[in-house]
């Protein structure tokens, strides 16, 4: 019989090689510390299954032979990609597919070497894997999908983009790296699966897909299995048990498939297990291995090579238990459904493609060029990605003059375009099994060299048709995107907006690491002296009411390369963007108080006849919403840019508050003089001058802190002709 069982939230598992070694073995403490944190409820489910399975176990032996039902599992793989090494090809999923499946059959080969005290425990969970060839929409499938996201780069919880019904499926998950651990793979137990249906599952590193069976590990911690020694998630560290009596106590071991790892007898020397009757007297003596189970699965040794007969009972017990589902999976019903026992349909591919780094002579672009001058001599970059079938041939399309309007290239095709504006590109893959076609009428954008405007220009953004000339590029077509907002502005019902705010529950897609550009027309700068600012008023909100976890950012860009390469003026984050606060809604600007103005110097070196700029955003995690309006290029900064219309007299004082001096602005009369004077509370003057100059010219004096060495409140007056202002100003 089975000790008590003692449930644990979640499991985590890194498989390593001398060459693949992953710098932290495992998370499960902090990852099950972290969730019963968040979510305490999930110890109700814990319990439940461990009544569940309790009565499951309490009738079985590992001499059982009863029990030889095969079962059939439905098993999806979701690729989670940025069209990097990570986008795993098909052929080497469905092999892979076929090697994990042997171990939970019995059929993997490398048994033969497990050493002679094991050989009579090693176990067939008669569990057959099987990848779905229909998709829960009742469409015929190969059991892989992919999905284009930033998150392949820090994986989690969050990466686990569309899971198929838990119930149905189960999901395995197969990323570039991980954002919180060093772990190669993870996977929760049934009783995460029951609160948390989204993340059940497993999860991988891609170049784990067939590496020292981690995916057979990670499938055992979905059927309830633990580490060999337990689950404090340090191996080789305290002598440990797994609640399964044949897999005797042990360290466990990270790495070392060596013979004193194999042969290890630290912890089971003398190791037997007394079992008792129905009536609680004794029934047998088992006298297993004193020598721990290093060739098992659940180890770190990396020459895992069987589940003893006790952990495939486990694992049988979980697959019929309800909780999470689990049995569900193997109704004929749902084999039905799944298609889990039909062949692999021949399907047509899918055809995709994606846009790589510009071919731009001399100049390193953007990992992802897609937005050049049309009369630049660099080229885009186009590669074919098309998928679920061998590929025997591919049509290229290319729209706006193209030089090379049509291509039959299988990998890439580098292309520029005589028309400016949006490209439209089709791509059609055909195999023996049929054709798919892929159109795209905003991948690439090929930007109007013809300036817009210099010193004089303003955009307000009033209707939509203002945006015509300002391409806002969704690198990952998802949610979060620069867009026109109409209902709200600086000045009138209008502006553009970055959509950050996530109504979507954060199920799934994280918005930290994602980025979206906004790209001005041309400007033509060239000749201009003196100072020359980009200006431009925001609006935004933070979402979470810790400063630290407002992680939204923007960054101000400029490019004379005709979109080639783009060098950073100015950058905005955190409290600094979000000026409005905590909103915990979806914030949208309702007064004119509620925006804030930004000027950017632009050095001379960036004023020429083709001057570019973009608006880069990076949401961040639990972030808001944040609007741009009144874009302009001025002579003046934007908080005095008003001064040169103002007819009657004004004082400007910006920043105020200030901690690193201040700007005082204001005109000078009729007579081209005027003076303003700092005082204390006291009435005690700190700082006064004069300026004399061109009748109504504007002046712009900065106050440096030494002038006001001591924080607090002054009080500054502006006497230009007859009339006399007094503000406050603040420095802390």
């Amino acid at each position: 019989m089975f000790n008590k069982l003692s449930m644990f939230l979640s499991a985590f598992i890194c498989f390593a090689g001398t060459v693949f070694a992953q710098s932290q073995p495992c998370s499960t403490d902090e990852h099950h510390q972290d969730l019963l944190v968040k979510y305490p409820e999930l110890a109700e489910f814990e319990q439940q299954f461990h009544q569940q399975l309790r009565g499951i176990l309490a009738s079985r032996t590992t001499s059982s032979t009863s029990d030889t039902e095969y079962y059939d599992v439905p098993i999806v793989v979701h690729v989670v990609h940025d069209y990097g090494v990570e986008n795993l090809k098909d052929d080497d999923i469905y092999e892979a597919a076929k090697n994990w499946a042997k171990a939970f059959v019995k059929e993997n080969a490398d048994t033969a070497v497990v050493i002679d005290p094991f050989k009579p425990y090693i176990g067939n969970a008669r569990l057959k894997l099987h990848l779905a060839t229909i998709d829960p929409n009742g469409n015929p499938t190969k059991g892989v999908v992919r999905h284009y996201s930033y998150l392949t780069h820090t994986a989690d919880d969050q990466a686990k983009y569309e899971s198929w019904p838990h119930n149905k499926y189960i999901n395995i998950w197969f990323v570039n790296s991980f954002g919180s651990s060093g772990a190669a793979a993870y996977a929760y137990y049934p009783s995460v699966g029951a609160f948390r249906p989204n993340y059940d599952g497993v999860i991988s590193l891609y170049n784990y897909l067939d590496r020292s069976k981690t995916i057979p590990h990670e499938l055992g911690h979905v059927l309830n299995l633990q580490h060999v020694w337990g689950n404090n998630n340090n191996a080789a560290v305290a002598c440990g048990d797994d609640e399964v009596d044949d897999t005797p106590p042990t360290k466990g071991h990270s790495p070392g498939c060596i013979p004193t790892a194999i042969y290890d007898v630290t912890c089971a020397t003398g190791y037997s297990k007394t079992y008792v009757s129905s009536s609680g007297l004794a029934d047998s003596l088992v006298d297993y291995p004193d020598t721990t189970n290093s060739q098992n699965i659940m180890d770190y040794t990396y020459c895992s090579n069987m589940f003893t007969i006790g952990q495939c009972y486990r694992m049988r017990a979980a697959i019929t238990s309800s909780v999470a589902g689990r049995n569900n999976l193997i109704t004929p019903a749902n084999i039905a459904a799944t298609g889990a026992l039909a062949p692999m349909p021949d399907l047509p591919p899918v055809a995709d493609f994606y846009v790589g780094r510009s071919t731009a002579a001399g100049i390193v672009t953007d990992a992802k060029t897609r937005f050049l001058t049309f009369t630049h001599d660099g080229k885009f970059t186009f590669s074919n990605a098309s998928w679920n079938d061998t590929v025997s041939s591919v049509h290229w399309e290319f729209s706006n003059g193209a030089q090379t309007p049509v291509s039959s290239s299988m990998t890439t095709v580098e292309n520029k375009f005589s028309v400016p504006g949006w490209v439209t590109v089709t791509l059609t893959a055909t195999s023996n099994a049929g054709s798919n076609t892929i159109v795209n009428t905003s991948t690439v954008y090929a930007a109007d060299t013809t300036p817009r405007g210099g010193l004089d220009y303003s955009q307000q953004f009033a209707n939509a048709g203002h945006i015509l000339d300002w391409p806002m590029i969704n690198y990952y077509e998802n949610q979060f995107k620069w867009e026109f907002h109409n209902g709200s502005g600086k000045g009138d019902n209008g502006c553009i907006g970055y959509h950050s705010y996530d109504a979507t529950g954060v199920a799934y897609g994280e918005a930290s690491g994602d980025y979206d550009d906004v790209f001005t027309p041309a400007f033509n700068l060239e000749g201009l002296s003196g100072d020359v600012y980009v200006n431009f008023y925001t609006a935004g909100a933070s979402r979470n009411g810790r400063s630290s976890d407002t992680r939204d950012s923007m960054e101000l860009q400029v490019s004379t390369s005709g979109g080639a390469r783009w060098v950073k003026l100015e950058g905005y984050n955190g409290i600094a963007l979000a000026n409005n606060g905590n909103r915990f809604g979806n914030f949208e600007p309702s007064s004119t108080t509620e925006w804030v103005g930004r000027s950017v110097s632009i050095p001379e070196i960036y004023r020429n006849r083709e001057t570019f700029f973009r608006l880069r955003f990076r949401p961040g995690v639990r972030g808001n919403n944040l609007y741009v309006d009144d874009f302009r290029i001025s002579a003046l900064p934007v908080n005095i840019q008003g001064l040169a219309g103002d007819k009657k007299p004004e004082l400007i004082i910006y920043p105020n508050p200030s901690s690193n001096g201040t700007n005082i602005a204001f005109k000078t009369g009729n007579d081209g003089i005027a003076t303003y004077t700092i005082r204390d509370v006291a009435g005690k003057v700190i700082y006064s001058a004069t300026r004399t100059g061109l009748p109504n010219s504007i002046v712009n004096d900065f106050i440096s802190r030494s002038e006001i060495p001591l924080s607090g409140m002054y009080f500054v007056s502006l006497v230009n002709g007859s009339s006399n202002i007094t503000k406050k100003l603040t420095i802390y």
